[in-house]
């Protein structure tokens, strides 16, 4: 198996999107996917992921910010987004 280390030394990448360390937690709220090497908080209303990658010897600090009561779903949003290019395929 390999670790972190191994995974650094052959790409020059580390914190590589890995869906086997994920769990899947279910609630009231639905389904949340959580990243063991991420950090989530909740602040003003909102849910805050936070992440650090390192590539090629430079520091990334990522950071997503979502609702805490979301107005709409993304494949709400998704499908919002196919209607209006539809829209405009149809008036060319």
């Amino acid at each position: 198996m390999r670790n972190d280390m191994d995974e650094y030394l052959e790409t020059g990448m580390m914190g590589a999107y890995h869906p086997d360390k994920t769990f899947v937690r279910y609630d009231e709220d639905g389904v949340h996917t959580i990243f063991r090497d991420a950090g989530l908080w909740e602040r003003d209303g909102y849910l805050v992921r936070e992440r650090q990658m390192l590539i090629d010897q430079q520091e990334f600090f990522i950071m997503s910010v979502f609702p805490e009561q979301p107005a709409a779903t993304p494949t709400d949003k998704m499908l919002e987004l196919i209607d209006a290019e539809l829209k405009k395929e149809a008036h060319r």
